[in-house]
């Protein structure tokens, strides 16, 4: 049984990495072909110096995304999310909601398979759902999604969909849930709305590590098994 897990691991590994390197050299491949198909002409330069700002903003994200999303997620459903995208708003509610339904832990191998299943799923069901209010039902939705009684729901769905998949983790776990909560309300307090947003990586970062050396600390003093 063991073996099997290593293989199973070490083939999900294999095959998420070949899977990434292709999606990733595809999803380059467009600006390049437009570019090329269009003449424009363009300097790796140029491309550089523009990406830079894009790159301090998004890299501690993706960064700090990635560690906290792998314990739920585990590897394979980590690398499918990532290729697919929308993890916040699509995969993390649909892992969280499939380990639910399933009764399984997240972070265990059984927990691990149910997050890729969810992840492939949800990544079908988004591009049925796009495909359809693009080519089908979009000028029938438009008028029911700017309608100014729904909008707001509609504007506010990822805090929605993040307090539902929050709120049963922090009663459950509230010694662990107690310290990132009063650091990031804090932060937010402290820096503002406006400003906040443009330090939310680098906050969240700092909130991980605190959060694991609170963490540390307490299953020392042995108060997470009290």
């Amino acid at each position: 049984m063991e073996n099997g897990n290593k293989q199973f691991t070490k083939r999900i590994n294999l095959l998420g990495r070949w899977t990434s390197i292709i999606a990733l050299f595809f999803m380059l491949l467009v600006p390049f072909a437009i570019a090329y198909y269009y003449q424009v002409e363009f300097q790796f330069s140029n491309i550089l110096a523009a990406s830079l700002g894009l790159i301090a903003t998004f890299l501690p994200t993706a960064i700090a995304e990635n560690i906290s999303y792998y314990p739920v997620f585990g590897a394979g459903a980590m690398y499918l999310s990532s290729i697919t995208g929308n993890v916040l708003n699509m995969k993390l509610p649909a892992v969280v909601s499939g380990q639910q339904i399933a009764k399984v832990e997240p972070g265990t191998e059984k927990g691990d398979v149910i997050a890729i299943i969810s992840v492939a799923i949800s990544s079908l069901v988004t591009i049925a759902i796009l495909f359809l209010g693009n080519f089908v039902l979009g000028e029938m939705l438009a008028p029911i999604l700017s309608n100014p009684i729904l909008k707001p729901g509609f504007d506010n769905i990822t805090p929605a969909l993040l307090g539902a998949i929050t709120f049963p983790r922090v009663v459950k776990a509230r010694n662990l849930a107690i310290t990132p909560i009063v650091i990031a309300l804090g932060a937010y307090l402290i820096i503002g709305p406006d400003s906040f947003r443009s330090v939310q990586s680098y906050v969240l970062i700092t909130v991980m590590a605190i959060s694991v050396g609170v963490a540390y600390w307490l299953h020392k003093r042995d108060v997470l098994k009290s």
